[in-house]
């Protein structure tokens, strides 16, 4: 399959490499769209790592399935995250779940930035959720930043109506200015 391979910001390479087979638990999905997260760009951050296949804000295409996987059948829309918490551990049971330690070891094989990624069991059961048939691959690839800002606004005790000021216009920061204005008009 085609991927391409991170080496530095100036340095990416399309190459061929081994399809992912998925163990038990685990799905491989075709990957139809992939964002570009924030830190992917930080190249202090993630040349040291390089090589690497980048992306994790994938959606996609159940294209196999793994033994033991039961709600996922090849063929479905999917939209899946590698950034899972456990759910069970006392920084998620008391609302900290960016700070658990499962959260930076579920990776995708290799990344969203290949035509196929293998999602790990823990991503495929508490990170995999089915797309709404009238949801784009594009719109799927939103669902993890967006749900990153909906928590911060909410973590905030963001309100409808408050006033709000956006310093910075990525992603994130164009996200947060739709998802107010979109509060305060549902208020």
């Amino acid at each position: 399959m085609r991927a391409a391979v991170y080496h530095s910001n100036r340095d990416v390479r399309v190459v061929e490499i081994p399809r992912p087979v998925p163990g038990p638990g685990e799905i491989l999905v075709r990957v139809r769209a992939s964002g570009i997260c924030g830190s992917d760009l930080m190249e202090w951050y993630r040349r040291p790592r390089a090589p690497l296949v980048l992306g994790h804000e994938v959606a996609g295409e159940v294209a196999q399935t793994g033994p033991g996987v039961r709600d996922l059948r090849r063929g479905d829309r999917v939209v899946t995250t590698h950034h899972v918490p456990c759910g069970r551990c006392r920084l998620c049971l008391t609302g900290r779940e960016t700070c658990c330690p499962r959260l930076s070891v579920n990776h995708f094989d290799p990344g969203g930035f290949a035509e196929f990624v293998r999602v790990g069991e823990e991503a495929v059961r508490r990170g995999t959720f089915r797309l709404p048939p009238r949801t784009t691959f594009a719109e799927g690839s939103f669902v993890e930043p967006l749900a990153c800002v909906l928590r911060a606004q909410r973590l905030a005790g963001l309100a409808p109506r408050d006033a709000v000021a956006m310093l910075g216009g990525g992603v994130s920061g164009l996200l947060h200015l739709l998802a107010a204005g979109a509060a305060s008009r549902w208020s």
